[in-house]
């Protein structure tokens, strides 16, 4: 779900550099969603596998921060994402168990996700819109989910503000969701990658493109993964 670029940064015309660290963030995302995932469709009664889940959502946040740093065009970005989100829609209310507009999934709160870092780094009043498009159409994460997207962006310019707004942020909405304070420990993970213990990198010829497979992956996944827990769910009577 990364999420723009390729995690590859070309210093000349001949070589650059991948960002394994970065590749490594996707992974604990990913892993740690269809835990998470596990646990709302299948298993619900164990509340370790949503604990677990918790770190998934502040990953993704974090590298759609990376991602509307270095896109070529926010506008394209935010299609790819809108349009994952509509593919999504239909897996997302069958897993969930919802009706079709009663919620919709996080691919929107990440598409909106873009607009609202895009507003906010031009400290638009507009940024309040996606705000508020999360919390009226019920957004997976709702508004809380957009806040930790900005707080986010702002720890990737000003550590200490953004590590302070975040916990200000999980403070203020415990009362809603105690298990969603266990959020914050992808905190230490993103801070290591923030200041370099994490950004594994590897020189790579530019002839070694990043494969398209891999980047679309983490977009294609989603979907896919929900469809799966709700046939196994379906089939098999979990």
């Amino acid at each position: 779900m990364d999420i723009e670029t390729t995690s590859l940064s070309l210093e000349d015309k001949t070589t650059g550099r991948f960002d394994e660290g970065r590749e490594l963030l996707k992974w604990i995302a990913v892993l740690t969603m269809t835990i998470d995932h596990i646990g709302v469709v299948i298993y619900p009664e164990y509340t370790f596998l949503r604990i677990i889940g918790r770190l998934s959502f502040p990953l993704f946040s974090y590298l759609l921060v990376l991602g509307v740093k270095n896109t070529r065009n926010v506008r394209h970005y935010f299609t790819r994402l809108f349009l994952f989100a509509l593919i999504s829609q239909v897996p997302f209310y069958l897993a969930s168990g919802i009706k079709p507009y009663e919620g919709f999934n996080i691919f929107f709160t990440l598409s909106f996700g873009v607009l609202a870092i895009h507003l906010f780094k031009k400290r638009s009043i507009l940024t309040v819109l996606p705000v508020l498009a999360a919390l009226f159409l019920n957004f997976d994460y709702s508004f809380y989910g957009i806040l930790l997207i900005i707080c986010l962006d702002v720890l990737d310019n000003y550590t200490k503000y953004g590590v302070i707004s975040i916990l200000v942020l999980s403070m203020l909405f415990m009362p809603l969701g105690p298990t969603q304070l266990f959020s914050l420990c992808a905190l230490p993970i993103i801070l290591l990658y923030k200041n370099g213990s994490l950004k594994i990198q590897r020189e790579v010829n530019q002839k070694e493109k990043y494969p398209v497979w891999r980047k679309y992956f983490f977009y294609i996944y989603y979907p896919l993964h929900l469809t799966v827990l709700y046939l196994m769910n379906v089939f098999y009577q979990f």
